[in-house]
């Protein structure tokens, strides 16, 4: 932000003949994570380090970091307490120039119900650590789609509905519109929602797209049950991304992992696949 305030500062006063130096510092850099989990999809299992940039060095290069540590660790609930001392699984990169910082196991499958922790430690010393919950995914029992004109439809939508517990319950949702239903990643998602169920608790929850679709789309819907701090984390960034431009007040990212900005999450994914003809 005080890069920012500095530019709106110089367009202010650009009718000044008077020349004035400001020294503004540079940004520490800090380390980011997103670790993703889930019980079903062997190519959503990864974990992706990274740095954030210098506005005045922006070396892209730097961003992916190939050399770090990393492992992640099945737990157990055994009353109210919760112990890692499952099996460890290490993730590792698939080479230094493809896909750098990004760290997989093809041997992971994430369980149901079951509590999983990160650990990660990187060249010069630095560990980052966090834990996330794999729990129980929401189960579809409704979804129908329809078009709003009676020819060559260009404008369809989707509707469906899950039963809400009675239990605090987060969710996050993400929609893929493609022929091949299977993302790499989340990123490759067009369109995601973060909601919870302060509003609608223990009953029918419905949803309805806004957004229209076109005849023979392909959909893929991810509705995933998540954890309450990586609720936060995805709503806060969501927030920080739409944030009405770059002048507008900063919103602070709510990570749920320790030294590093970020998150690591487990999804217990529910998918549905339609084509809309």
């Amino acid at each position: 932000m005080r890069v920012i305030a500095f530019l709106f500062f110089v367009m202010a006063c650009i009718s000044c003949e008077k020349e004035i130096d400001i020294a503004v510092s540079n940004v520490e850099q800090q380390y980011v994570v997103e670790a993703s989990i889930n019980q079903q999809f062997p190519t959503m299992n990864y974990v992706f380090i990274t740095k954030t940039i210098d506005y005045f060095k922006p070396e892209f290069s730097l961003n992916g970091l190939t050399d770090a540590k990393v492992a992640i660790t099945e737990g157990s609930i055994v009353g109210n307490d919760t112990f890692y001392n499952g099996t460890v699984f290490p993730f590792n990169t698939i080479s230094d120039s493809i896909l750098p910082g990004i760290y997989i196991n093809p041997l992971f499958e994430g369980k149901l119900n079951t509590p999983y922790q990160l650990n990660i430690e990187l060249k010069d010393g630095s560990r980052i650590s966090g834990n996330t919950y794999i729990g129980k995914p929401p189960l579809i029992d409704s979804l129908v789609y329809w078009s709003t004109i009676t020819s060559k439809d260009t404008a369809c939508f989707f509707w469906m509905q899950w039963q809400d517990g009675p239990e605090q319950n987060n969710y996050r949702m993400a929609v893929y519109n493609g022929f091949d239903s299977i993302l790499l990643g989340w990123g490759a998602a067009q369109r995601f929602y973060t909601f919870d169920d302060q509003l609608i608790n223990n009953t029918k929850r419905p949803f309805r797209s806004f957004r229209p679709y076109a005849y023979g789309d392909t959909i893929s819907i991810y509705l995933s049950s998540i954890g309450r701090k990586e609720f936060q984390f995805w709503q806060s960034f969501g927030t920080a991304v739409n944030n009405n431009g770059p002048f507008s007040s900063p919103v602070a990212v709510k990570s749920n992992i320790k030294g590093a900005m970020g998150s690591f999450t487990g999804y217990a994914i529910e998918q549905k696949k339609f084509i809309i003809k």
